[in-house]
């Protein structure tokens, strides 16, 4: 692993790639993006906002239809539009929780995980995540960190050789570093332990001197050698 400062971080889990990054959203080179929405799919503001007025009113257009038809969507939920004028295939609007609700961490882990799936039924390769949650709706950063690590990590160790290969989840400069540190942090604990954890854990915060950045690589071979603890220490 070398060191610089730019704030990226990239897994190669086998032939899977995973990064976590500053970056813009909508200017992720992947095939799908996800939106993290409202129950009502009604993209107003933020990055929700920015999507619906990149992309066209289509997006809204057929936001509003499925709404029409389903009803609203309960944190955790996930739905699909087309992208519009935006260069991907489809946009995943995916509801995480507001602060108070309960159950957060549950919640968002449930809504990476069903992203992941719908990129595994229409064969979209590589998704871009914003950090659910962790906006205006007030979740705390370090439990946004916990929920990728879990979701990403399980779908991945359960399924071989399906979409997505790639991950992108794009955070913003200030929540980089906590993000970075709390999913090292989980990435220690044994997978039975649970949100309880995250609340106990004490994050650390690196300089931009400090703040590790590089590339970890694995064979197949490697993987299946290792035990569930041992793969979680290569996230780190």
């Amino acid at each position: 692993m070398t060191n610089n400062k730019k704030q990226t971080m990239q897994f190669l889990f086998g032939d899977r790639e995973l990064i976590l990054m500053v970056g813009d959203l909508l200017s992720a080179p992947v095939d799908v993006i996800v939106n993290p929405a409202n129950g009502g799919l009604s993209h107003g503001g933020g990055v929700a906002g920015q999507i619906a007025h990149q992309g066209g009113d289509i997006i809204q257009e057929e936001s509003d239809q499925f709404i029409k038809e389903h009803g609203m969507l309960e944190s955790g939920m996930v739905a699909f539009t087309s992208a519009g004028h935006l260069p991907y295939a489809a946009v995943i609007h995916a509801v995480g929780p507001k602060m108070g609700e309960g159950d957060e961490l549950r919640k968002i882990q449930q809504a990476i995980s069903r992203s992941l799936l719908l990129c595994d039924m229409h064969d979209w390769k590589s998704v871009a995540f914003p950090a659910i949650s962790a906006g205006i709706f007030g979740v705390p950063i370090e439990t946004t960190a916990h929920a990728f690590f879990r979701a990403i990590t399980s779908f991945w160790d359960a399924r071989v050789d399906i979409p997505p290969e790639k991950i992108i989840i794009c955070l913003t400069e200030k929540n980089f570093q906590p993000f970075f540190n709390a999913f090292q942090q989980v990435s220690k604990q044994p997978k039975q332990e649970t949100h309880q954890s995250i609340k106990r854990t004490s994050i650390k915060q690196l300089s931009e001197d400090e703040l590790p950045t590089g590339i970890i690589e694995l064979s197949e071979q490697d993987i299946s050698e290792l035990e569930d603890d041992d793969v979680n220490e290569w996230f780190k």
